[in-house]
């Protein structure tokens, strides 16, 4: 018989059991896991403070040490002090709640090397203008042409578009949007590489640039490309993008992409800003989706892989419902529509939405309760009754840097126009937030 083994998905769950009895040692308790899922205990004050709480800190030690197997430390090293370390208050205010009663709460300091952001919430922001993110958890759905065709019909109506390429490792916006020849001298990747020395400032009024597309229109688009004519070497660059920037007053990747977009925000006075974001769980995307203030449009084709995928991620938010403030920007959107069947195909795939949303989003509720997040099948304005993008051949070949002819305008009617139009209220009508 197999020796019984503490796997990663239970080492937590046994972590937070055993600590949510120790009231007595303290009120509050961090647990701490580090890169490889190992656990610790990370107390707010210095060892002196638990002088008289030395065995119940020790019968706390022991006991986790046992428990957690592979997942935990030896006794004597279990236990860290907040007072007795070199850590910056930063890292110690970046954690979730995971417990609370009248008596305690417990946190978790989550070291992870990817998809952190997706549990945490909004920056404060700095600016009005409403954001809207482009986000496929699966690529090739059709999102960067989506936000191309919106982008011209906001700049139709007279309106300023400001739009940042952030699929860094696909920058495929950035050259659709700008040929050769309009590209500004740095991009993205620059300015987070000029900006880890200090210096990204020096570069902010090289890096946007009109896009052509937008042509005589009243309005216009401008493009923040992920990289620019001078960028040279790309990968190396693209390599330091994800890092902080050190020092007491340091700042996360996200929070130095907050800033960019804050800086460009402030320099163009934009009535939107369109943030394309990279498909998958990447950070990227979770600082695009959750921390930015954006309301954001989840692409989705109705497959089991796309359904499933989508659940792994709602899942963690409804584990956390701290992050309540995330649901109210999202909309699912019914990408790549096909030419056949498409009102049995819409049928299902607004079926499928509902299941997710309301399995993990949308609260349980009491048929009377009216102040509630829960929107019934059938509701056109929920989030999970799908915005309709469908699919056309000429789409598959869009180059629109030569301008938007007669033909391909009736072709983005035909595709987009309901998209458009709905994304429209949703972002400036509504605010970017939609209630129950």
């Amino acid at each position: 018989m197999k020796k019984s083994v503490v796997l990663f998905e239970q080492a937590l769950h046994i972590a937070l059991e055993k600590v949510k009895l120790c009231v007595q040692i303290s009120d509050t308790i961090t647990l701490v896991r580090d890169l490889r899922g190992r656990i610790r205990i990370l107390l707010p004050e210095g060892k002196k403070h638990y002088l008289n709480k030395e065995s119940g800190i020790k019968a706390l030690s022991e006991e986790l040490s046992k428990s957690l197997g592979l997942y935990g430390f030896a006794p004597e090293d279990i236990v860290l002090y907040t007072k007795d370390l070199s850590i910056q208050d930063s890292e110690l205010q970046d954690y979730l709640v995971i417990y609370r009663d009248d008596r305690m709460t417990v946190n978790l300091l989550d070291r992870q090397v990817v998809g952190q952001d997706w549990l945490k919430e909004p920056y404060v922001r700095e600016t009005t203008n409403p954001r809207a993110t482009f986000f496929g958890i699966k690529g090739g759905v059709g999102r960067s042409t989506a936000l191309i065709v919106w982008a011209w019909f906001l700049a139709k109506q007279g309106k300023k578009v400001v739009v940042f390429d952030l699929d860094l490792e696909s920058p495929g916006l950035s050259s659709t949007l700008l040929p050769p020849q309009a590209m500004p001298d740095f991009g993205i990747v620059d300015w987070f590489v000029e900006d880890g020395v200090g210096q990204g400032d020096q570069i902010l009024d090289d890096m946007t640039v009109t896009s052509p597309v937008a042509g005589a229109l009243p309005g216009e688009i401008k493009v923040i490309p992920a990289f620019g004519r001078k960028t040279g070497e790309y990968l190396p660059k693209l390599s330091r993008c994800y890092a902080g920037t050190p020092g007491a007053h340091g700042q996360s990747w996200g929070e130095r992409l907050e800033r960019l977009v804050n800086e460009i925000e402030k320099k163009e006075s934009p009535h939107i800003v369109l943030l394309d974001s990279r498909a998958g769980v990447h950070d990227i995307a979770a600082v695009a989706v959750t921390r930015m203030g954006a309301f954001s449009f989840l692409f989705a084709v109705d497959s089991s892989q796309t359904w499933k995928a989508y659940s792994f991620l709602f899942e963690s938010w409804k584990q956390h419902p701290g992050l309540n403030t995330v649901r109210g920007n999202l909309q699912i959107v019914a990408s790549m529509i096909p030419e056949t069947e498409r009102e049995s195909y819409l049928r299902r795939f607004r079926e499928h939405a509902w299941d997710l949303f309301r399995d993990n989003l949308y609260d349980e509720v009491a048929m009377e309760t009216t102040d509630s997040f829960n929107f019934d099948l059938s509701d056109e304005d929920a989030p999970h009754s799908p915005l309709p993008v469908f699919w056309h051949r000429a789409l598959q070949e869009f180059d629109p840097t030569g301008g938007m002819s007669a033909i391909e305008e009736k072709t983005a009617e035909e595709t987009l126009g309901l998209f458009m139009r709905r994304a429209e209220k949703l972002v400036f009508a509504d605010g970017g937030e939609r209630l129950s």
